[in-house]
């Protein structure tokens, strides 16, 4: 069984609380990602992600140079040990249609764990899959020795 470590992107792109909501929105275009983690002295306190600029800021009018990105953050956040299984990852993507999930180590975020990462970790599991099935049929199909 796969652990999530496997699947998590390294570079953790985070931002304080305190950071406007401009700042987050030109680390997250400069760093071509979906969304950064907040982090207050260093642990996980949200998500800041392209939804939540669409559905809480852009509605609201607000403006983004002066809006402290802990105003407008997802606050629920789920995350994941380093050390679970990659499905556990599924389900918070699967059951609670996240596109992110942060990867947190004694509250501490070391990476973030997204949709396209877990495509890609399917893609090697049916890769796997399909040479074993290759494998398989081969040894089957080969006369037995005698």
């Amino acid at each position: 069984m796969a652990h999530t470590a496997r699947i998590l992107a390294c570079d953790v792109v985070s931002v304080p609380p305190t950071d406007s909501v401009l700042a987050a929105c030109r680390l997250m275009r400069e760093k071509r990602v979906g969304c950064v983690l907040v982090a207050d002295a260093g642990r996980l306190v949200g998500v800041f992600t392209e939804r939540d600029l669409l559905t809480r800021v852009v509605p609201a009018e607000l403006p983004a140079a002066s809006t402290p990105v802990g105003d407008v953050m997802t606050k629920d956040v789920r995350s994941v040990g380093a050390d679970e299984p990659v499905e556990r990852v599924f389900e918070l993507l699967s059951e609670r249609r996240f596109r992110h999930v942060p990867i947190v180590e004694g509250g501490r975020p070391v990476g973030i764990a997204s949709l396209s990462d877990f495509a890609g970790v399917l893609r090697e599991v049916f890769s796997e899959e399909k040479y074993l099935r290759y494998f398989v049929d081969y040894c089957e199909a080969r006369p037995a020795s005698r």
